[in-house]
């Protein structure tokens, strides 16, 4: 069902709603699904398991025994078809600052495939600001975006059967940070230390928050390795 012509309300399951905006990728867009995220949970509370926000979309799953799915669905078209006062301002959002060696496996080819030097890949990955968009693939991957125009590659056409853990990549219009030791087929820049995820008291914490500012800052080697990196890792692809 439309609310309004960018949102598509649909059920999906006898407990779970999806909501789709435009496929694109936006910070305005980013900034609604919170807003809306936020309002939700305020609103139905415990009627509510879990949301689940992508890009464009956001899954409610709910308790079908404490509310039906025509009393949600009114809930949420009451929220998406009131117009909120959206003023994005990168500014005020907190913003995390990843280091990186930039000495990624992929960094000498995504330059040469770009006709630029690695100096100026580095730069224009460094020196951009980026959004978190969505969670996915592995826990605590989170996809980044918007890369600088200059640094638009498709992804690999094989993918690796093995990056290592804390490979900073880039794929189209996304960049991100692989948590783990996994399969992967984006173009690998660099690395970095900083875990992207914690377990504390059996609880797990992703190191980036959906819609958190991002930010990656170039690095030595040698402040790789005394910020906890292991060299060893990234020695060969």
């Amino acid at each position: 069902m439309n609310t309004t012509e960018q949102v598509e309300i649909s059920a999906i399951s006898e407990d779970a709603v999806l909501i789709e905006w435009q496929e694109v990728i936006s910070p305005t867009i980013q900034q609604t699904i919170n807003q809306l995220k936020t309002q939700l949970t305020s609103t139905l509370k415990h009627k509510v398991i879990e949301l689940v926000s992508s890009y464009n979309s956001l899954i409610v799953y709910y308790r079908f025994d404490l509310i039906t799915y025509q009393q949600l669905l009114a809930v949420i078209i009451e929220h998406t078809a009131t117009p909120t006062d959206l003023q994005h301002n990168l500014d005020k959002v907190p913003e995390l600052v990843i280091p990186v060696y930039y000495q990624g496996f992929d960094l000498k080819n995504v330059a040469h495939q770009l006709s630029l030097s690695t100096t100026d890949v580095i730069a224009n990955h460094s020196e951009n600001k980026y959004i978190a968009y969505a969670h996915g693939f592995s826990p605590g991957f989170c996809y980044l975006a918007s890369l600088d125009k200059t640094l638009h590659l498709p992804r690999k056409a094989s993918p690796r059967v093995k990056v290592p853990r804390g490979a900073v990549a880039i794929a189209g219009q996304q960049t991100a940070v692989y948590p783990n030791i996994s399969p992967g087929g984006w173009h690998i820049i660099g690395f970095t230390p900083m875990p992207m995820y914690s377990t504390q008291n059996e609880t797990f914490s992703p190191t980036i928050t959906l819609g958190q500012v991002v930010s990656f800052t170039p690095i030595s080697k040698e402040n790789f390795i005394s910020m906890g990196g292991n060299i060893d890792e990234i020695i060969t692809p």
